[in-house]
């Protein structure tokens, strides 16, 4: 009887612990070039593509740095409780392209997700949640030389976590993100954001009580 209610806490456990990521790919516009984010007004969030990777697996010297990452455009609903909801507009398609945009070195499918404003700060697409899909690494990104693509190609995963927030709005007619959004404002600003690897903690820790569990049958 305890055995099983051991084996019973223990699955109970895995079934409460979150899934942890390790943050792979950050990225931010280049304030060179004044990219950033825009909202039209009237559900329509875009983004000046000129989106530079700042680090690769928290290096600076990553391979992949200068690098840059196309995120496609989104239509902006609003949901309950104050979020918002955005659904990539036109395509689906993420990618990581050279500076010159030459050459492809990753793509995915970018998913919905949520925009919570939080006073002056949107934080879009919630931590920890495998948001990009379909996910390939090129050849040309294999043969880079980024220990941000090799630790995602060594990891087997066709999914990651994707992380963006938003800077508050700029303009006269509002102060907020949430004021624009809410009012029916345009305006725009920068952001930062990160693609990083989910670790299944969850899955693992969840495969040892299943095999507590078959050994205690076997017994």
């Amino acid at each position: 009887m305890i055995k099983r209610l051991l084996i019973f806490w223990v699955l109970t456990m895995c079934l409460s612990v979150p899934a942890m990521a390790t943050t792979t790919v950050e990225f931010s516009p280049d304030s060179s070039t004044g990219g950033s984010w825009y909202y039209d007004g009237a559900g329509t969030l875009s983004f000046n593509q000129e989106i530079c990777v700042d680090r690769g697996m928290g290096s600076n010297y990553d391979a992949l740095v200068g690098s840059l990452v196309y995120i496609p455009a989104f239509k902006v609903s609003p949901d309950m409780y104050g979020t918002y909801k955005l659904t990539p507009y036109g395509t689906t398609t993420i990618s990581i392209k050279s500076a010159d945009g030459g050459t492809t070195y990753m793509t995915g499918n970018l998913l919905s997700g949520d925009l919570v404003p939080v006073g002056t700060i949107g934080a879009a697409y919630t931590q920890f949640q495998a948001d990009i899909t379909n996910l390939v690494v090129t050849s040309a990104g294999q043969s880079l030389g980024s220990a941000a693509l090799d630790a995602i190609v060594k990891s087997g995963t066709i999914a990651l976590d994707f992380e963006l927030s938003l800077q508050g709005g700029s303009g006269t007619n509002y102060r907020t993100l949430t004021e624009m959004l809410a009012g029916g404002y345009s305006g725009g600003n920068g952001f930062s954001g990160a693609m990083s690897i989910p670790e299944p903690m969850t899955i693992t820790l969840l495969g040892l009580g299943s095999l507590a569990l078959l050994r205690k049958r076997r017994a």
